[in-house]
Parts: structure tokens; sequence; C-alpha cells
């Protein structure tokens, strides 16, 4: 038995980490740790080696590994090793590795941020080792970690083997990353994960996913109005989603830019975005147009492993006038951050600094950040062959945001487990997915021109709003449309739903059913007998 991918660390917090790694066979799961007393056990000559007196395990058979640990001292490090025991008595033990909890609101820190990782295995390779080199105490990913499959995560972990040891890693989903379960499968992301927030030191990072639906009106647009308004007073705010609203190439998605009114609103600082596989830097942007007071830098990192001679490389014979630089070059961004300033480099792969910014701040007192968004354990996923809400768990399974949504077996119509739904009123509605129509991780041709039923039952008690299920659909440029059902309220017995997409276009990366609420909905509901069928 061997460990194949990791240890890697993820959804790090100022008490907690989740240590992640996956195993060629399915075996128990532990994590023997200690407290550093010094910086690093590579510090001084002489020393003591660890001992990892402390131990967390989970003896359930798995092949992809995830243990919390909680309790951490906050801007401690520590020393950690994971091993694995199949049935048959084979065992696999790792070397041991370092990481640091969550730095406080008056401690600087560094974190580092690249896209498009995928094709070129040796120059993502070299862009992770020299982010490990300048001990980025994080990295923040702009998506398209792999090439459409989930086998392919293997190439991704492979170049970060020197680096997720000790560095924990988040990102946003990237349109190579939305038609696989990878994304999903290997990574432990904050609740609800396909989006999501958190806090390091006196910044606040937004993570959004541009492959679902962003427009006004939808979850995604009141979650992010909710989160930036929540967090407007932090010092630093950062915003990453993978296609960008400016760009100097035909990987611009000007779409996105109905989220720049919001950034603008609430006084985010960067926007870094991918997808484009050029690094560019926008001068400070507020409706578009240069604002050196009050403008966001928007910066696109789409240099992570890409090969640069392929066409998502190539700029237009003029750039946009706002754009302050251009390079079609293997790149990674490293920010460091401290509570008034804020220093961003550019890197090429080869270790060269060919750009640098830097954000300034009046000096001012600090007050702590609330929580951002939840940080669960990573989720107890049910075997496959199981039926929840009418479609077998196989690879592909239900997304079930647990601040809202559990599998029930008590309340059920036809299926072994329904989906059941909790809503408070008092928080944004998240939705749960459940991606359809795949083609091994393909690009959907075979969809285009055709059209598509979705066919749910839903039953209600004391629902407040109403009860929506949809299907939405993306491409290589993110999100493209949604059809919606009618809201459903007041009703204690199963009520069948429907809605039917137009005829889809070509090169449909991903389909997905939605189930959710309309915004401020409050009650039980449940869903259960969904199917999907060509009209």
């Amino acid at each position: 038995m061997r460990i194949t991918a990791g240890p890697y660390l993820q959804n790090v917090a100022r008490d907690a980490i989740t240590i992640m790694w996956q195993t060629d066979e399915p075996a128990t799961s532990v994590v023997e740790f200690e407290q550093s007393k010094r910086l690093g056990w590579s510090a001084y000559a002489g020393r003591p080696q660890p001992t990892f007196p402390w131990r967390r395990e989970n003896l359930k058979l798995c092949t992809i590994h995830a243990v919390r640990l909680t309790g951490l001292v906050a801007e401690q490090d520590y020393f950690y090793r994971v091993s694995s025991s199949s049935p048959g008595g084979e065992s696999a033990l790792s070397e041991g590795a370092s990481f640091r909890t969550v730095a406080g609101e008056n401690s600087p820190f560094s974190f580092a941020t690249y896209g498009d990782s995928l094709r070129v295995n040796q120059v993502h390779r070299q862009n992770a080792d020299l982010a490990r080199a300048y001990r980025a105490d994080i990295c923040v990913g702009a998506g398209d970690h792999s090439q459409d499959e989930i086998a392919r995560f293997g190439d991704f972990f492979a170049c970060t083997a020197n680096l997720l040891p000790y560095t924990p890693w988040f990102a946003a989903m990237g349109n190579h990353d939305s038609p696989n379960e990878g994304y999903f499968r290997y990574f432990n992301f904050p609740e609800p994960h396909y989006w999501y927030s958190f806090n390091y030191g006196a910044a606040h990072f937004t993570v959004l996913n541009s492959n679902m639906d962003y427009r006004p009106g939808s979850e995604q647009w009141h979650w992010l109005e909710h989160d930036l308004k929540t967090f407007q007073n932090a010092r630093w705010k950062f915003v990453l989603f993978h296609h960008p609203p400016y760009c100097s190439n035909n990987c611009e998605i000007p779409a996105t830019r109905v989220l720049c009114p919001l950034f603008e609103r609430y006084g985010v600082d960067i926007v870094y975005t991918a997808h484009a596989t050029i690094y560019e830097r926008f001068h400070p942007l507020r409706g578009g147009r240069y604002d050196s007071e009050d403008g966001i830098v928007y910066f696109v990192s789409g240099g992570g492993g890409y090969d640069m001679s392929l066409s998502p490389s190539e700029l237009w014979d003029h750039l946009h006038p706002v754009s302050a630089l251009a390079r079609p070059t293997n790149h990674f961004l490293h920010t460091s951050v401290a509570p008034d300033e804020c220093r961003v480099r550019a890197i090429d792969s080869d270790g060269n600094l060919f750009d640098t910014l830097t954000l300034r701040k009046p000096a001012a007192p600090l007050a702590p950040l609330p929580a951002a968004s939840p940080q669960l354990p990573y989720p107890d996923l049910p075997t496959d062959g199981t039926v929840v809400a009418g479609m077998t768990e196989g690879v592909s399974r239900w997304v079930l945001p647990r601040i809202q949504y559990a599998r029930d077996s008590a309340i059920v119509r036809t299926s072994e487990q329904s989906i059941r739904w909790v809503g408070k009123g008092d928080e944004p509605v998240v939705p749960a997915i459940r991606r359809v129509l795949k083609d091994d991780g393909k690009a959907l041709q075979a969809v285009a021109g055709k059209r598509f039923a979705l066919e749910a039952w839903v039953r209600t008690e004391d629902v407040r709003g109403g009860m929506t299920v949809s299907l939405e659909w993306n491409g290589d440029m993110g999100f493209i449309g949604r059809v919606q059902s009618r809201p459903l309220a007041g009703t204690r017995d199963w009520t069948r739903v429907e809605v039917a997409t137009p005829a889809l276009p070509p090169y449909v990366y991903c389909c997905r059913v939605v189930l959710s609420a309309l915004r401020g909905s409050r009650g039980t509901a449940w869903f259960d007998s969904i199917s999907v069928t060509e009209v």
C-alpha cells in the first residue's frame, strides 16, 4: 500500500486545520502531531527530532483521507506526519512536515496565487517550488487545477508535492474543474465549498465560482453581498474567481463585470482571476475607468503551468487602455500583507521578479473579524449505490452544504434517502447541487441542440418563502444559463415540479441540478424522486 497524494493541508483556521492524503487501497487514517518550540526543525544544528506525541485517527476505511485537528493554538507551528493501515496489515507512513495556524489581525503574512496549472507539469512544479521557497503562509489558487478528468488531479498533487505538505491550499473552481468531481473529492474548503470566504491576519478573502450563476438575484450574488457587507471593516479585502472581467485577450468575460459594483460598494482592494493564460495587472478601476483614489486593482494570473505557445496566451494587438502591464509568461504572484501595507510581486517560473505593486493605508486600530464561512469537517459521503433523492451515488454525488442540507431516510417518497433543507430566514440561501449529463469529464458536445426536463418531488413544512429546483449549465467561458421552477410552499404532501431547458449550446462543460429556496425563506422541505430526461 502506498500514499499516492499528499499529505496536503486544507481549511486552516486559528485553532484548526484539515490534513488530507490519498492511498491506493482503502485504509485507516492517522495523524500524529506536536507543537513546535522552535521556528522549524531545521532551524538549529543538533536539533531534537519530533516525537509526535498527539494522535487523531479515523478507523473508517477510505482512499481519500481527511482528519480535522481542532483545539490548536493560533499563530503556532506544528510538526505532523500521517499514516494509514489496510485490513491486510500493510501500512504507509509519510515523512514529517509542518504547518502554522492562522495569524492574528496584527501579524503580517503572505500568500501565493496562480491559476491554470494544467498542461505543462514541469512549469507548474517550478512555480509551486518557488512559492515554497518564498515561504508563503497559504496558497489561494484561481482555478483550473486539472484537465477535466478526475485522474488528472494526480498531476496536480505531483507538481505540488514540495509545497502543500507545508502550505494550506484554498482555490476557486475553474471551468476545467467543473466537469469532474475532483474539486469536491480532493478539497476541503469552507461551506458551501463551491464559493466561500475565510479570514487570515488583517485580510478577508472571498472566493467565488464563475461557473455557477452569479447574476444579480442569484444565490451567489446575495451570498456575496452578505459576505462583503459583513466584512466591510476588514483592513484588506481580496476576491478570487476564475473568469476575468478585464483582460487583454479573447478570454475576457465581460459578463462577470456585474459583480464589480458590489466590489466597489464594499471597498474590495484586489481581485485575482485567471482563465486567460497570461499575466496582466490593471490600473485601479472603478466603473471600468481609472480611479487612483477608490479604484480596485484587477490581476489576471493564468500562468501556473500552461503552454504559452497556445492561443489562450495571445495578447490583443492593443491592450486595454487601463492595462498597466501584460505578459504571456508562466508565473505566480506572491502577496505580502501587513496591517498597513500590501505588496504584490509577479515572479516568473525561472524565479525572476518582473512586476510589483504596493498599496498602503493609514495606520489605524484593528478589531477582530467575525467568523467567516463555516469550516466543517470533511463530509461523510454515502457509499456507492445508495439512492439519494432518486439518483444513485456513484462518482457523481450530491454536494449538500451542511449549514442547510442533510440526507433523510425517515421522510422519503421513492428513494433510500431524501434531501432535507432547513432554513432560518436570517442567512443567505445556498444551493445543493449535483452534476448530471456527465461525459467522463469531457465537454458535452453530444447535448448540443437538445432540450432536457428536470422533474422533482418536493414536500414542505411551515415554509415561508418558497422552494425551487433548477437546471443550470456552464462552458469554457463560465456560467451560461439556468432555468428555474416556480417557488413551492404550503404543501405538506409530495408535490411534483418540472422545468425544461431551451436547446443547449455546443461545448457545455457541465450541467447541474440545483436545489434551493427564495431569498429569506425559512422552514423545512424535502426533495426526492429527482430525474433528468431528454425532451
